[in-house]
């Protein structure tokens, strides 16, 4: 491909043949209020590699699908929808790993929802170019503000605004979602224990921390994370939060597990320890385990007194 430097994407002269080397990975419900700001943020990138826009909605109820395939019919090399007339999400079933990830063709892998939108047209080019130069980064993220009641709010702090180890990342490491771009590692079949995870953004990092480190861009111009009552996460409430962390970390003590790396399975375990102990108080966990422990030691003791002649 030549003549695309410099040039947005919805002005870029792909070709069918052209290799893709970024895939946009967005899922979208219900978003019609927000999703036209999200595309246009898309076509706003300058690159000159050719990105894809993989976008998935999930039988919207409001307009989403139709802006969607408007969108599609305008740039049909860019944008490449999956509209699903039967809702998944409600199934149990996790989107990007059941139908985005496996779609996806690019070397890299960007995430950003229907409700939220970029601001810098330099994102992705940026990050590329990062991961292009060091090959033991996997990970690339950035800071966001929120936007609540059509109010900007600077420096919302979703995410960590640091560097993580590979060790950190298979912990799953906090970032701010909408701003990542990173290796694609997902090609094949879903990794095990992951692929119904309630927080689906948590396993991404942490299988990617069997592929290389994270590094945090402080130069990116923030994006903008959108605070609603339609948003899956951030309104869920607190308790319910709790739950689906602790429920997340197990699934990726089992990933790790299952990969034989007991060290980062162990670590996660652990931060099911706290998360119960900050929930139901230090005192109550112990006490609990005390007695676990306890009744399973007295069941072993029986079994091993009944065995005596």
């Amino acid at each position: 491909m030549s003549g695309t430097a410099g040039r947005p994407l919805r002005d870029a002269p792909f070709s069918p043949d052209d290799p893709v080397r970024v895939s946009i990975c967005s899922i979208t419900f219900n978003h019609a209020p927000f999703i036209r700001a999200c595309l246009e943020g898309f076509l706003d990138q300058v690159c000159d590699f050719r990105v894809e826009v993989v976008i998935h909605d999930d039988a919207s109820t409001d307009d989403t699908a139709r802006i969607i395939a408007e969108y599609a019919a305008r740039y049909p090399l860019v944008i490449r929808p999956i509209l699903q007339t039967e809702n998944q999400f409600s199934k149990g079933v996790n989107p990007y790993y059941a139908y985005v990830f496996p779609a996806a063709r690019g070397d890299y892998l960007a995430l950003c929802d229907g409700d939220d939108y970029w601001q810098d047209p330099g994102k992705l080019a940026a990050q590329v170019a990062l991961m292009d130069a060091e090959p033991g980064v996997a990970l690339t993220y950035g800071r966001t503000d929120a936007m609540k009641d059509g109010v900007l709010i600077r420096g919302f702090r979703g995410g960590a605004e640091r560097d993580f180890t590979p060790d950190q990342l298979k912990c799953g490491g906090g970032v701010n979602t909408l701003t990542t771009c990173f290796r694609n590692v997902f090609r094949g079949p879903p990794p095990r224990f992951l692929i119904q995870s309630p927080i689906g953004d948590l396993t991404v990092w942490a299988v990617l921390g069997h592929h290389g480190s994270g590094r945090f861009m402080p130069d990116l111009v923030p994006t903008v994370y959108n605070l609603h009552p339609g948003g899956i996460f951030s309104q869920v409430p607190r308790e319910r939060q709790t739950f689906m962390t602790i429920i997340t970390l197990l699934n990726i003590a089992a990933y790790h597990g299952d990969r034989g790396d007991r060290a980062a399975s162990r670590a996660n375990l652990r931060r099911v320890v706290g998360q119960l102990a900050l929930h139901f108080g230090l005192l109550a966990v112990i006490a609990e385990a005390v007695r676990k422990s306890a009744s399973s030691g007295i069941r072993r003791l029986r079994k091993k007194l009944r065995r005596q002649p």
